[in-house]
Protein backbone atom coordinates (compact mmCIF):
# COMPACT_ATOMS: atom_id res chain seq x y z
CA UNK A 1 0.00 0.00 0.00
CA UNK A 2 1.45 3.24 -0.74
CA UNK A 3 1.97 5.56 2.17
CA UNK A 4 -1.01 8.55 1.88
CA UNK A 5 0.54 11.05 4.33
CA UNK A 6 -2.80 12.44 6.36
CA UNK A 7 -3.62 15.95 7.70
CA UNK A 8 -3.09 16.73 11.15
CA UNK A 9 -6.70 16.82 11.91
CA UNK A 10 -7.16 13.05 10.47
CA UNK A 11 -4.14 11.96 11.84
CA UNK A 12 -5.13 13.20 15.55
CA UNK A 13 -8.70 11.69 14.95
CA UNK A 14 -6.97 8.50 15.16
CA UNK A 15 -6.03 8.60 18.80
CA UNK A 16 -8.05 8.02 21.97
CA UNK A 17 -8.76 10.46 24.44
CA UNK A 18 -5.50 10.17 26.60
CA UNK A 19 -3.57 10.34 24.11
CA UNK A 20 -5.91 13.99 23.30
CA UNK A 21 -5.44 15.07 26.54
CA UNK A 22 -1.42 14.18 26.49
CA UNK A 23 -0.95 16.47 23.33
CA UNK A 24 -3.43 19.30 24.52
CA UNK A 25 -1.82 19.81 27.90
CA UNK A 26 1.77 20.67 26.64
CA UNK A 27 -0.03 22.73 23.84
CA UNK A 28 -2.03 24.56 26.38
CA UNK A 29 -5.04 23.97 23.92
CA UNK A 30 -8.86 25.20 25.31
CA UNK A 31 -9.79 21.63 24.46
CA UNK A 32 -8.69 18.36 23.59
CA UNK A 33 -10.83 17.49 20.32
CA UNK A 34 -8.99 16.45 17.59
CA UNK A 35 -10.65 19.85 15.14
CA UNK A 36 -9.74 22.60 18.02
CA UNK A 37 -6.43 20.56 18.92
CA UNK A 38 -5.21 20.50 15.07
CA UNK A 39 -6.50 24.52 14.78
CA UNK A 40 -3.99 25.67 18.34
CA UNK A 41 -0.98 23.42 16.52
CA UNK A 42 -1.52 24.78 13.63
CA UNK A 43 -1.27 28.90 14.59
CA UNK A 44 2.45 29.89 12.93
CA UNK A 45 3.48 32.18 16.11
CA UNK A 46 2.12 29.42 18.59
CA UNK A 47 3.86 26.55 17.03
CA UNK A 48 7.53 28.38 16.25
CA UNK A 49 7.79 29.32 20.43
CA UNK A 50 6.61 25.24 20.73
CA UNK A 51 9.34 23.96 18.62
CA UNK A 52 12.30 26.80 19.60
CA UNK A 53 11.21 24.95 23.74
CA UNK A 54 11.89 21.59 22.13
CA UNK A 55 15.55 20.15 23.59
CA UNK A 56 18.19 20.15 20.69
CA UNK A 57 18.04 16.54 19.87
CA UNK A 58 14.28 16.73 19.37
CA UNK A 59 14.60 19.99 17.63
CA UNK A 60 17.92 17.70 15.16
CA UNK A 61 15.39 14.78 15.20
CA UNK A 62 12.40 17.01 13.72
CA UNK A 63 15.10 18.46 10.92
CA UNK A 64 15.78 15.02 9.43
CA UNK A 65 12.20 14.12 8.63
CA UNK A 66 11.93 17.80 7.20
CA UNK A 67 14.80 16.98 5.52
CA UNK A 68 13.64 13.82 4.42
CA UNK A 69 10.47 15.31 2.73
CA UNK A 70 8.05 15.05 5.63
CA UNK A 71 8.64 11.58 6.36
CA UNK A 72 11.12 8.69 7.30
CA UNK A 73 11.57 5.20 7.28
CA UNK A 74 11.17 3.89 10.69
CA UNK A 75 14.42 2.46 11.26
CA UNK A 76 16.81 5.64 10.27
CA UNK A 77 14.98 7.86 12.63
CA UNK A 78 15.07 5.31 15.81
CA UNK A 79 18.55 3.94 15.66
CA UNK A 80 19.50 7.37 15.95
CA UNK A 81 17.05 9.06 17.95
CA UNK A 82 15.37 5.99 20.13
CA UNK A 83 12.77 3.71 19.85
CA UNK A 84 9.20 4.69 20.63
CA UNK A 85 8.05 2.21 23.58
CA UNK A 86 4.26 0.85 22.94
CA UNK A 87 2.36 2.23 26.10
CA UNK A 88 -1.17 1.68 26.58
CA UNK A 89 -3.67 4.41 27.49
CA UNK A 90 -3.09 3.36 31.17
CA UNK A 91 0.66 3.14 31.13
CA UNK A 92 0.65 6.84 29.51
CA UNK A 93 -1.32 8.34 32.38
CA UNK A 94 0.55 6.75 34.83
CA UNK A 95 4.01 6.68 33.77
CA UNK A 96 3.83 10.39 31.78
CA UNK A 97 6.08 9.66 28.84
CA UNK A 98 6.46 13.02 27.44
CA UNK A 99 8.12 14.32 30.83
CA UNK A 100 10.91 11.91 30.96
CA UNK A 101 11.18 10.73 27.22
CA UNK A 102 13.24 7.80 25.97
CA UNK A 103 14.86 9.81 22.94
CA UNK A 104 14.00 12.55 20.85
CA UNK A 105 11.42 10.50 18.79
CA UNK A 106 8.98 9.73 21.73
CA UNK A 107 9.46 13.40 22.60
CA UNK A 108 8.01 14.45 19.04
CA UNK A 109 5.82 11.32 18.81
CA UNK A 110 3.77 12.97 22.29
CA UNK A 111 4.03 16.45 21.38
CA UNK A 112 2.05 15.34 18.38
CA UNK A 113 4.15 16.63 16.11
CA UNK A 114 5.01 12.96 14.47
CA UNK A 115 2.94 10.23 13.68
CA UNK A 116 3.25 6.50 12.42
CA UNK A 117 2.11 4.82 9.90
CA UNK A 118 2.70 1.20 7.95
CA UNK A 119 2.98 1.40 4.06
CA UNK A 120 5.18 2.22 0.78
CA UNK A 121 7.69 4.56 0.47
CA UNK A 122 10.21 4.49 -2.59
CA UNK A 123 11.13 1.12 -2.48
CA UNK A 124 10.61 0.47 1.37
CA UNK A 125 7.68 -1.20 2.69
CA UNK A 126 7.31 -0.85 6.61
CA UNK A 127 7.01 1.40 9.51
CA UNK A 128 7.12 4.89 8.23
CA UNK A 129 7.07 8.46 10.78
CA UNK A 130 5.70 11.57 9.22
CA UNK A 131 4.45 14.78 9.69
CA UNK A 132 1.13 15.99 8.22
CA UNK A 133 1.53 18.24 5.21
CA UNK A 134 -0.54 21.06 6.51
CA UNK A 135 1.79 20.71 9.80
CA UNK A 136 5.14 20.82 7.29
CA UNK A 137 4.07 23.64 5.41
CA UNK A 138 4.55 26.17 8.12
CA UNK A 139 7.51 24.32 10.24
CA UNK A 140 9.97 27.02 10.73
CA UNK A 141 13.56 27.51 10.07
CA UNK A 142 14.81 24.32 8.72
CA UNK A 143 16.18 23.76 4.87
CA UNK A 144 14.36 21.88 2.22
CA UNK A 145 14.66 18.04 1.36
CA UNK A 146 18.01 17.24 -0.48
CA UNK A 147 21.07 15.21 -0.79
CA UNK A 148 22.75 14.53 2.93
CA UNK A 149 25.74 16.25 3.15
CA UNK A 150 28.86 14.14 3.70
CA UNK A 151 31.07 16.21 6.36
CA UNK A 152 34.04 15.00 7.21
CA UNK A 153 36.89 16.88 9.14
CA UNK A 154 40.44 15.88 7.52
CA UNK A 155 43.01 14.44 9.60
CA UNK A 156 46.80 14.66 9.52
CA UNK A 157 48.73 11.38 8.33
CA UNK A 158 52.30 11.55 7.72
CA UNK A 159 53.94 10.90 4.50
CA UNK A 160 51.90 10.62 1.41
CA UNK A 161 50.23 7.44 2.15
CA UNK A 162 50.07 4.06 -0.39
CA UNK A 163 48.58 4.48 -4.09
CA UNK A 164 48.01 1.86 -6.31
CA UNK A 165 48.31 4.08 -9.14
CA UNK A 166 47.57 2.23 -12.52
CA UNK A 167 49.53 -1.08 -11.33
CA UNK A 168 45.88 -2.99 -12.19
CA UNK A 169 45.88 -1.16 -16.00
CA UNK A 170 49.39 -2.56 -16.45
CA UNK A 171 49.19 -6.35 -15.19
CA UNK A 172 46.02 -6.20 -17.02
CA UNK A 173 48.12 -5.62 -19.89
CA UNK A 174 50.74 -8.23 -19.10
CA UNK A 175 47.97 -10.78 -18.79
CA UNK A 176 46.85 -9.44 -22.21
CA UNK A 177 50.43 -10.06 -23.86
CA UNK A 178 50.47 -13.72 -22.31
CA UNK A 179 46.82 -14.27 -23.36
CA UNK A 180 48.04 -13.67 -27.33
CA UNK A 181 50.43 -16.40 -26.93
CA UNK A 182 48.80 -18.58 -24.71
CA UNK A 183 44.80 -18.46 -24.35
CA UNK A 184 43.08 -19.37 -21.01
CA UNK A 185 41.31 -22.32 -20.28
CA UNK A 186 37.76 -21.60 -19.11
CA UNK A 187 35.91 -23.78 -16.54
CA UNK A 188 32.19 -25.41 -16.76
CA UNK A 189 31.16 -22.46 -14.92
CA UNK A 190 32.52 -20.12 -17.11
CA UNK A 191 35.24 -19.21 -14.75
CA UNK A 192 39.46 -18.63 -16.00
CA UNK A 193 40.94 -21.42 -15.08
CA UNK A 194 43.70 -20.83 -11.82
CA UNK A 195 46.71 -22.12 -14.35
CA UNK A 196 45.82 -19.31 -16.49
CA UNK A 197 47.26 -16.41 -13.99
CA UNK A 198 49.78 -18.95 -12.32
CA UNK A 199 52.53 -18.34 -14.76
CA UNK A 200 52.48 -14.64 -14.08
CA UNK A 201 52.30 -14.89 -10.04
CA UNK A 202 55.85 -13.03 -10.29
CA UNK A 203 55.13 -10.54 -12.16
CA UNK A 204 52.44 -8.61 -10.80
CA UNK A 205 53.19 -4.94 -9.85
CA UNK A 206 50.07 -4.83 -7.89
CA UNK A 207 49.49 -7.57 -4.68
CA UNK A 208 48.28 -11.54 -6.29
CA UNK A 209 44.89 -11.26 -4.31
CA UNK A 210 42.44 -13.92 -5.71
CA UNK A 211 40.00 -10.98 -5.62
CA UNK A 212 42.05 -8.53 -7.35
CA UNK A 213 42.95 -11.23 -9.74
CA UNK A 214 39.30 -11.80 -10.65
CA UNK A 215 38.49 -8.03 -10.27
CA UNK A 216 41.14 -8.11 -13.43
CA UNK A 217 39.53 -10.57 -15.31
CA UNK A 218 36.31 -9.37 -15.03
CA UNK A 219 37.20 -5.80 -16.55
CA UNK A 220 39.22 -7.56 -19.28
CA UNK A 221 35.73 -9.12 -20.11
CA UNK A 222 33.37 -6.09 -19.79
CA UNK A 223 35.69 -3.97 -21.53
CA UNK A 224 36.01 -7.02 -24.27
CA UNK A 225 39.90 -6.76 -23.95
CA UNK A 226 39.51 -10.04 -23.80
CA UNK A 227 36.20 -12.43 -25.58
CA UNK A 228 35.52 -15.57 -25.22
CA UNK A 229 36.13 -18.50 -28.20
CA UNK A 230 34.44 -21.28 -27.44
CA UNK A 231 35.85 -23.01 -23.66
CA UNK A 232 38.85 -20.46 -24.01
CA UNK A 233 39.17 -16.62 -23.46
CA UNK A 234 41.43 -14.97 -25.73
CA UNK A 235 42.61 -11.28 -26.79
CA UNK A 236 39.70 -9.41 -27.97
CA UNK A 237 39.81 -6.46 -30.94
CA UNK A 238 39.64 -3.57 -28.79
CA UNK A 239 42.54 -4.64 -27.02
CA UNK A 240 45.02 -3.08 -29.32
CA UNK A 241 42.79 0.60 -28.88
CA UNK A 242 42.74 0.65 -25.17
CA UNK A 243 46.58 -0.29 -25.32
CA UNK A 244 47.24 2.58 -27.56
CA UNK A 245 45.74 4.99 -24.99
CA UNK A 246 46.59 7.24 -22.66
CA UNK A 247 47.48 5.92 -18.62
CA UNK A 248 44.68 7.70 -17.19
CA UNK A 249 42.18 7.11 -20.39
CA UNK A 250 42.99 3.04 -19.75
CA UNK A 251 42.33 3.73 -15.64
CA UNK A 252 39.42 5.48 -16.58
CA UNK A 253 37.43 2.40 -18.61
CA UNK A 254 38.48 0.09 -15.95
CA UNK A 255 37.14 2.14 -13.61
CA UNK A 256 33.78 3.17 -15.57
CA UNK A 257 33.58 -0.91 -16.24
CA UNK A 258 33.81 -1.72 -12.23
CA UNK A 259 31.60 1.48 -11.58
CA UNK A 260 28.95 0.48 -13.73
CA UNK A 261 29.01 -3.68 -13.35
CA UNK A 262 25.98 -5.16 -12.13
CA UNK A 263 27.28 -8.77 -11.45
CA UNK A 264 30.22 -8.02 -9.65
CA UNK A 265 29.28 -8.77 -6.31
CA UNK A 266 31.38 -7.17 -3.32
CA UNK A 267 28.52 -7.95 -0.47
CA UNK A 268 29.81 -11.63 -1.48
CA UNK A 269 33.59 -10.72 -1.40
CA UNK A 270 33.94 -8.89 2.15
CA UNK A 271 36.02 -11.61 4.03
CA UNK A 272 33.93 -11.15 7.43
CA UNK A 273 30.96 -12.47 5.75
CA UNK A 274 29.31 -15.63 4.70
CA UNK A 275 26.23 -15.20 2.47
CA UNK A 276 24.01 -17.76 2.39
CA UNK A 277 22.40 -18.83 -0.74
CA UNK A 278 18.84 -18.96 0.15
CA UNK A 279 17.26 -16.89 -2.57
CA UNK A 280 17.70 -13.54 -1.45
CA UNK A 281 19.89 -10.90 -3.93
CA UNK A 282 21.20 -7.58 -3.03
CA UNK A 283 22.05 -4.89 -5.85
CA UNK A 284 25.80 -4.52 -5.66
CA UNK A 285 25.13 -1.72 -8.93
CA UNK A 286 22.76 0.37 -6.40
CA UNK A 287 25.30 -0.09 -3.36
CA UNK A 288 28.66 0.66 -5.43
CA UNK A 289 26.85 3.73 -6.78
CA UNK A 290 25.40 5.30 -3.67
CA UNK A 291 29.09 4.88 -2.50
CA UNK A 292 30.78 6.37 -5.21
CA UNK A 293 28.40 9.66 -4.80
CA UNK A 294 29.12 10.17 -1.57
CA UNK A 295 33.04 10.10 -2.61
CA UNK A 296 31.75 12.74 -4.97
CA UNK A 297 31.25 14.95 -1.64
CA UNK A 298 33.40 14.71 0.35
CA UNK A 299 36.64 16.92 1.50
CA UNK A 300 39.90 16.74 0.20
CA UNK A 301 42.77 15.46 2.57
CA UNK A 302 42.73 12.48 4.88
CA UNK A 303 39.74 10.90 6.04
CA UNK A 304 39.33 8.60 8.56
CA UNK A 305 37.43 5.67 7.14
CA UNK A 306 35.51 4.79 10.25
CA UNK A 307 34.15 8.60 10.13
CA UNK A 308 32.94 7.79 6.64
CA UNK A 309 31.35 4.77 7.68
CA UNK A 310 29.64 6.64 10.34
CA UNK A 311 28.55 9.60 7.88
CA UNK A 312 27.05 6.76 5.97
CA UNK A 313 25.05 5.35 8.68
CA UNK A 314 23.42 8.52 9.60
CA UNK A 315 23.22 10.23 6.25
CA UNK A 316 22.21 7.05 3.74
CA UNK A 317 22.29 4.00 6.12
CA UNK A 318 19.97 1.93 3.49
CA UNK A 319 22.20 2.68 0.45
CA UNK A 320 22.74 -1.17 0.18
CA UNK A 321 19.13 -2.09 0.90
CA UNK A 322 16.64 0.83 -0.70
CA UNK A 323 14.05 -1.69 0.43
CA UNK A 324 15.37 -0.86 4.17
CA UNK A 325 14.07 -4.83 4.72
CA UNK A 326 17.23 -6.11 7.08
CA UNK A 327 15.47 -9.37 8.02
CA UNK A 328 15.68 -10.95 4.71
CA UNK A 329 19.41 -11.59 4.01
CA UNK A 330 20.95 -14.61 5.20
CA UNK A 331 24.39 -13.56 6.36
CA UNK A 332 26.80 -15.11 8.94
CA UNK A 333 29.51 -13.65 10.47
CA UNK A 334 32.12 -15.95 8.86
CA UNK A 335 34.62 -16.07 12.37
CA UNK A 336 31.46 -16.76 14.51
CA UNK A 337 28.77 -17.96 12.82
CA UNK A 338 26.21 -16.02 14.08
CA UNK A 339 23.59 -14.65 11.79
CA UNK A 340 23.40 -10.64 11.19
CA UNK A 341 20.11 -9.89 11.02
CA UNK A 342 18.34 -6.38 11.61
CA UNK A 343 19.33 -2.75 11.45
CA UNK A 344 21.54 -3.61 14.62
CA UNK A 345 23.86 -5.57 12.90
CA UNK A 346 24.40 -2.46 9.91
CA UNK A 347 27.73 -2.02 11.08
CA UNK A 348 29.08 -6.09 10.50
CA UNK A 349 27.22 -5.80 7.21
CA UNK A 350 26.80 -2.42 5.32
CA UNK A 351 29.95 -0.71 7.50
CA UNK A 352 31.84 -3.90 6.59
CA UNK A 353 30.87 -3.41 2.61
CA UNK A 354 31.87 -0.07 3.00
CA UNK A 355 35.21 -0.57 4.52
CA UNK A 356 35.96 -3.43 1.45
CA UNK A 357 34.95 -0.98 -1.33
CA UNK A 358 37.61 1.43 0.06
CA UNK A 359 40.49 -0.67 1.19
CA UNK A 360 39.97 -2.89 -1.96
CA UNK A 361 38.60 -1.76 -5.64
CA UNK A 362 38.58 1.82 -5.06
CA UNK A 363 42.44 1.01 -3.76
CA UNK A 364 43.28 -0.88 -6.62
CA UNK A 365 41.26 1.41 -9.06
CA UNK A 366 43.10 3.99 -7.90
CA UNK A 367 40.59 6.30 -6.86
CA UNK A 368 41.82 6.39 -3.14
CA UNK A 369 44.97 6.29 -1.47
CA UNK A 370 45.38 4.61 1.96
CA UNK A 371 47.32 4.82 5.54
CA UNK A 372 48.10 1.50 7.27
CA UNK A 373 45.46 -0.15 4.67
CA UNK A 374 45.62 -3.47 7.46
CA UNK A 375 45.87 -1.04 10.44
CA UNK A 376 42.77 -0.77 12.86
CA UNK A 377 41.93 2.98 11.69
CA UNK A 378 42.87 3.20 8.22
CA UNK A 379 42.14 7.16 6.51
CA UNK A 380 42.05 7.44 3.13
CA UNK A 381 42.18 10.60 0.92
CA UNK A 382 40.63 11.14 -2.99
CA UNK A 383 43.81 11.14 -5.40
CA UNK A 384 44.46 13.68 -8.03
CA UNK A 385 43.14 10.55 -10.61
CA UNK A 386 40.36 10.12 -8.36
CA UNK A 387 39.14 13.30 -8.53
CA UNK A 388 39.11 13.22 -12.18
CA UNK A 389 37.58 9.39 -12.22
CA UNK A 390 35.11 10.86 -10.43
CA UNK A 391 34.27 13.71 -12.98
CA UNK A 392 34.93 15.99 -10.30
CA UNK A 393 38.08 17.28 -11.72
CA UNK A 394 39.98 17.67 -15.36
CA UNK A 395 41.59 14.27 -16.88
CA UNK A 396 45.21 14.94 -15.96
CA UNK A 397 47.95 15.83 -19.01
CA UNK A 398 49.11 12.57 -20.62
CA UNK A 399 52.90 13.11 -20.61
CA UNK A 400 54.70 11.30 -23.59
CA UNK A 401 55.58 7.92 -23.38
CA UNK A 402 58.92 6.85 -21.88
CA UNK A 403 61.02 5.69 -24.13
CA UNK A 404 62.87 2.12 -23.46
CA UNK A 405 66.27 1.37 -23.35
CA UNK A 406 68.44 -1.05 -25.20
CA UNK A 407 72.31 -2.39 -24.24
CA UNK A 408 74.76 -3.95 -26.73
CA UNK A 409 73.64 -6.95 -25.34
CA UNK A 410 69.99 -6.82 -26.05
CA UNK A 411 68.75 -6.49 -22.84
CA UNK A 412 65.76 -4.08 -22.42
CA UNK A 413 65.08 -2.04 -20.16
CA UNK A 414 61.13 -0.66 -20.07
CA UNK A 415 60.04 2.43 -17.69
CA UNK A 416 56.36 2.30 -16.39
CA UNK A 417 56.03 5.71 -18.43
CA UNK A 418 56.57 3.39 -21.48
CA UNK A 419 54.12 2.77 -24.22
CA UNK A 420 51.67 0.07 -22.77
CA UNK A 421 51.24 -1.26 -26.69
CA UNK A 422 54.72 -0.97 -27.19
CA UNK A 423 55.45 -3.32 -23.30
CA UNK A 424 53.30 -6.13 -24.71
CA UNK A 425 54.72 -6.26 -28.49
CA UNK A 426 58.09 -6.64 -26.93
CA UNK A 427 56.44 -9.56 -24.21
CA UNK A 428 56.49 -11.29 -28.25
CA UNK A 429 60.03 -11.56 -28.62
CA UNK A 430 62.40 -11.25 -25.51
CA UNK A 431 61.80 -12.84 -22.07
CA UNK A 432 60.95 -11.06 -18.95
CA UNK A 433 63.58 -11.43 -16.62
CA UNK A 434 62.85 -9.46 -13.47
CA UNK A 435 62.01 -5.59 -11.99
CA UNK A 436 64.39 -2.83 -11.40
CA UNK A 437 63.09 0.43 -9.78
CA UNK A 438 60.30 0.72 -11.93
CA UNK A 439 61.52 -0.62 -14.96
CA UNK A 440 60.57 -3.64 -16.70
CA UNK A 441 63.46 -5.92 -17.54
CA UNK A 442 63.50 -8.34 -20.90
CA UNK A 443 66.33 -10.05 -22.18
CA UNK A 444 66.73 -11.18 -25.92
CA UNK A 445 68.02 -14.26 -27.00
CA UNK A 446 68.59 -16.47 -29.79
CA UNK A 447 65.36 -19.21 -28.40
CA UNK A 448 63.16 -16.04 -27.89
CA UNK A 449 63.76 -14.57 -31.27
CA UNK A 450 63.56 -18.03 -32.59
CA UNK A 451 59.93 -18.33 -31.46
CA UNK A 452 58.91 -14.70 -32.63
CA UNK A 453 60.11 -15.81 -35.98
CA UNK A 454 58.22 -18.72 -36.37
CA UNK A 455 54.88 -16.63 -35.43
CA UNK A 456 55.94 -14.17 -38.74
CA UNK A 457 58.34 -11.72 -37.37
CA UNK A 458 61.47 -11.53 -38.86
CA UNK A 459 64.30 -9.74 -37.34
CA UNK A 460 65.12 -6.95 -39.48
CA UNK A 461 61.20 -5.93 -38.06
CA UNK A 462 62.66 -6.33 -34.37
CA UNK A 463 65.53 -4.22 -34.79
CA UNK A 464 63.67 -1.97 -36.41
CA UNK A 465 60.90 -1.46 -33.67
CA UNK A 466 63.67 -1.22 -31.10
CA UNK A 467 64.59 2.16 -32.63
CA UNK A 468 61.87 3.32 -32.44
CA UNK A 469 60.87 2.56 -29.24
CA UNK A 470 64.36 4.00 -27.78
CA UNK A 471 64.35 6.27 -29.92
CA UNK A 472 68.05 5.79 -30.83
CA UNK A 473 70.28 3.46 -32.67
CA UNK A 474 70.67 0.74 -31.78
CA UNK A 475 74.47 -0.29 -30.21
CA UNK A 476 76.43 -1.61 -33.21
CA UNK A 477 76.68 -5.26 -31.64
CA UNK A 478 73.02 -5.49 -31.06
CA UNK A 479 72.51 -4.73 -34.66
CA UNK A 480 74.90 -7.52 -35.67
CA UNK A 481 73.82 -10.11 -33.10
CA UNK A 482 70.20 -9.71 -34.30
CA UNK A 483 71.54 -9.66 -37.47
CA UNK A 484 73.39 -13.05 -37.10
CA UNK A 485 69.93 -14.86 -35.63
CA UNK A 486 68.06 -13.72 -38.69
CA UNK A 487 70.05 -15.27 -41.00
CA UNK A 488 70.50 -18.37 -38.85
CA UNK A 489 66.52 -18.74 -39.34
CA UNK A 490 64.64 -20.55 -42.27
CA UNK A 491 67.43 -22.57 -44.08
CA UNK A 492 65.39 -25.93 -42.12
CA UNK A 493 61.78 -26.47 -41.96
CA UNK A 494 59.69 -29.27 -39.89
CA UNK A 495 56.41 -29.81 -40.70
CA UNK A 496 53.73 -31.54 -39.39
CA UNK A 497 52.76 -34.00 -42.26
CA UNK A 498 50.31 -36.93 -43.10
CA UNK A 499 51.51 -40.05 -44.72
CA UNK A 500 49.66 -41.92 -46.93
CA UNK A 501 50.86 -45.62 -47.84
CA UNK A 502 50.16 -48.45 -49.92
CA UNK A 503 50.49 -51.98 -50.13
CA UNK A 504 52.99 -51.41 -53.17
CA UNK A 505 53.64 -49.67 -56.06
CA UNK A 506 50.67 -49.99 -58.53
CA UNK A 507 48.11 -48.79 -55.57
CA UNK A 508 49.87 -45.38 -55.42
CA UNK A 509 49.64 -44.72 -59.16
CA UNK A 510 46.20 -46.03 -59.18
CA UNK A 511 45.29 -43.13 -56.85
CA UNK A 512 47.59 -40.64 -58.46
CA UNK A 513 45.91 -41.26 -61.77
CA UNK A 514 42.37 -40.58 -60.33
CA UNK A 515 42.19 -36.53 -61.28
CA UNK A 516 39.83 -35.70 -58.20
CA UNK A 517 42.19 -37.16 -55.82
CA UNK A 518 45.58 -36.05 -57.72
CA UNK A 519 44.75 -32.32 -56.88
CA UNK A 520 44.60 -33.46 -52.99
CA UNK A 521 47.43 -34.97 -52.43
CA UNK A 522 50.83 -33.80 -51.67
CA UNK A 523 54.56 -34.31 -52.43
CA UNK A 524 55.59 -38.29 -53.35
CA UNK A 525 57.82 -39.74 -50.59
CA UNK A 526 58.51 -42.87 -52.17
CA UNK A 527 56.87 -45.26 -55.19
CA UNK A 528 54.80 -46.11 -52.55
CA UNK A 529 54.28 -43.10 -50.16
CA UNK A 530 52.66 -39.69 -50.62
CA UNK A 531 51.65 -36.35 -48.00
CA UNK A 532 48.64 -35.28 -47.19
CA UNK A 533 48.26 -31.65 -46.55
CA UNK A 534 45.99 -31.98 -43.33
CA UNK A 535 43.10 -29.66 -44.69
CA UNK A 536 42.46 -32.42 -47.46
CA UNK A 537 42.56 -35.27 -45.11
CA UNK A 538 38.94 -35.67 -44.63
CA UNK A 539 37.90 -35.00 -48.62
CA UNK A 540 40.90 -37.45 -49.29
CA UNK A 541 39.46 -40.07 -47.11
CA UNK A 542 35.90 -39.87 -48.69
CA UNK A 543 37.43 -40.27 -52.34
CA UNK A 544 39.62 -43.37 -51.57
CA UNK A 545 36.02 -44.70 -49.33
CA UNK A 546 34.39 -44.24 -52.94
CA UNK A 547 36.96 -45.63 -55.10
CA UNK A 548 36.62 -48.98 -52.59
CA UNK A 549 39.42 -48.18 -50.49
CA UNK A 550 39.08 -47.93 -47.00
CA UNK A 551 42.65 -47.08 -44.77
CA UNK A 552 43.75 -47.67 -41.78
CA UNK A 553 43.95 -44.66 -39.44
CA UNK A 554 47.28 -44.18 -37.23
CA UNK A 555 46.98 -41.66 -34.94
CA UNK A 556 44.15 -39.80 -36.51
CA UNK A 557 40.91 -39.43 -35.92
CA UNK A 558 38.42 -41.26 -37.57
CA UNK A 559 35.96 -38.42 -38.39
CA UNK A 560 38.67 -35.91 -38.99
CA UNK A 561 37.12 -32.40 -39.30
CA UNK A 562 36.15 -30.95 -42.56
Amino acid sequence: MRLVMRSLLESLSEYGDVMLRTIAEQWQAPAAEPAALAATMLEPERLRAFVAALPAEARAALAQVINAGGAIRGHLLTARYGELRRLGPRAIEREQPWRQPAGATERLWYAGLLFRRYGRLGNYHGEVYYIPPDLLAILPGYPAAGAPAIALTPVAVEGPGQEARDDLALDLATWLAHLRCTPALLLRDGSVAPSALAPLSQRWRGPADPERLALLVRLAVRTRLAVRRGMQLGVGNSARAWLEGGAFERQQALFDAWRSDPRWNELRRVPSLRCEDTGWRNDPLAARASVVEALRRLPEGWLRLGDFIAAMHEAQPDFARPDGDYDSWYIRDAATGQYLSGFAHWEDVEGALIRHLVLRPLYWLGAVALSEPSGPSPCFRITPWGWALLRLAAAPPEPEAAPIAVSSDLRIAVPRGASAYDRVRIERFARWQGRERDSDLYQLDPEAVWQAQNSGIQATQIASFLQRASGAALPPEAVQTLKSWGQGFGRITLRRAILLQTANAETLRQLKSDPELAQRLGVTVSDRAILVPEDQLARVLERLKTLGHWPRLEGLPEAPPE
